[in-house]
């Protein structure tokens, strides 16, 4: 292919491709048709101008004239494809100025000057734009457990489900025999202001395809760690522990329940060193709904929010926000306990697809960086459990509490 010939515009002198036709209506209704070498900017300043005119000063002008840009090039003038097309020919594009046009036209009309200081164009753009998202996300809010694949989350949530509530259980018993086969598990905690203070009511520990939730509060602490043998598992080097944010959950068991949390892998910081390995600046510790966002599908952070929103709703009706204290739990509460090891298991997936986080995935991140997350998740173990001054959940905020750590 050649390379395409260059027209000058007879307005601003700049070289172009595309040539206009500019037609004159007389106020007789006869047109006279003149070809004028303008660039699409020109072309479209020449007409604002004049529509500008037009209505203001009531149609009273002996003659108006509207340009119209057409795609023709150098090599095949008068080929017309559409007005007010971009320079890539896109269909779109041509329907959005189109409609820009109109709607310049329309605020012109009740202008007090024929010269305007701003561009209504792009400002319509913006507010379009911000109505389209808003309604957009209205409509993903709402359809949060409508959808498929909403459904089919939640059905697979309560299929996975297993609850226990007592230690002599042969549903336990499984539990356990289970856990000490697994590589992996993911663990998470509830409480009634859960800290070193706080107690411990459920325990969720997740594995593929299925979710313990144990029932502390009923079974008794050490009918459920010492006997039933869960403390093993907690402890043992060889079974790694995914959580996130390990701290508390880390202080709430050894002080209540002398148990020790060993081989952790907490993806909060998985999450903030992926992002650093890419050279993002990560000065906060993202929440759980953050990384969510990131790392899962759209279904998924659909069903993450709308049980977060539906919990929520329940601790603000329960006075002193003991909602985990009370038996039985209800459903959501229940899908919302499992959701939480759910999660971790789906965002350690996300991030170690296989079993390690590669740096084909994830720039910049190699296996230097995954002994420092690795590291870093040993000293969490005990950052809040070494504190003389227990940090309560719900409590002051401190500068460590939000602060990503640097590692």
């Amino acid at each position: 292919m050649g390379k395409k010939a260059k027209l000058t515009c007879i307005e601003c002198k700049a070289a172009f491709k595309k040539r206009t036709v500019s037609t004159i209506s007389s106020s007789a209704g006869d047109d006279e048709t003149t070809t004028a070498m303008m660039c699409k900017t020109c072309a479209r300043r020449r007409r604002t101008r004049h529509v500008v005119a037009s209505d203001f000063f009531g149609g009273e002008t002996n003659a108006t004239t509207t340009t119209t840009t057409t795609t023709t090039t150098a090599k095949a003038a008068g080929k017309s494809v559409g007005a007010f097309l971009d320079d890539d020919d896109d269909d779109d594009d041509d329907a959005t100025m189109r409609k820009k046009t109109l709607s310049w036209g329309i605020f012109a009309s009740a202008a007090t000057t024929p010269t305007p200081t701003t561009t209504p164009s792009a400002t319509n753009k913006k507010r379009k734009k911000k109505k389209g998202n808003g309604e957009q996300n209205a409509t993903v809010s709402a359809a949060s457990l409508n959808d498929k694949e909403c459904r089919e989350i939640l059905e697979e949530l309560d299929a996975q489900v297993v609850f226990i509530d007592s230690h002599t259980s042969e549903a336990f018993k499984q539990c356990v025999n289970e856990l000490k086969q697994s590589k992996v598990i993911a663990y998470d905690c509830e409480g009634v202001r859960l800290s070193r203070t706080g107690k411990i009511t459920l325990l969720q520990i997740a594995i593929p395809e299925k979710i313990f939730l144990i029932d502390v509060m009923t079974a008794g602490g050490k009918e459920i760690f010492v006997e039933g043998g869960l403390k093993e598992i907690i402890q043992s080097e060889e079974i790694l522990k995914l959580a996130y944010d390990v701290r508390m959950d880390s202080d709430a068991l050894f002080h209540q329940h002398d148990v020790l949390l060993k081989n952790v892998l907490d993806l909060q910081l998985l999450d903030i060193a992926i992002r650093r390995a890419a050279g993002t600046l990560v000065e906060y510790l993202p929440s759980l709904s953050k990384t969510v966002n990131r790392r899962l599908t759209n279904a998924e952070i659909l069903v993450c929010e709308d049980l977060k929103k539906r919990v929520k709703n329940m601790y603000t009706s329960i006075e002193d926000g003991d909602l985990w204290a009370r038996r039985p739990l209800t459903d959501d509460a229940r899908r919302y306990a499992a959701l939480d090891a759910w999660i971790l298991m789906k965002l350690n997936h996300a991030m170690r697809p296989n079993g390690t986080t590669a740096s084909h995935l994830f720039p910049g991140f190699d296996e230097s960086w995954n002994e420092r997350v690795l590291d870093a998740s040993r000293k969490r173990i005990d950052e809040y459990k070494d504190k003389e001054v227990p940090i309560e959940q719900g409590g002051k905020r401190t500068s460590e509490m939000t602060h990503a750590p640097t590692f």
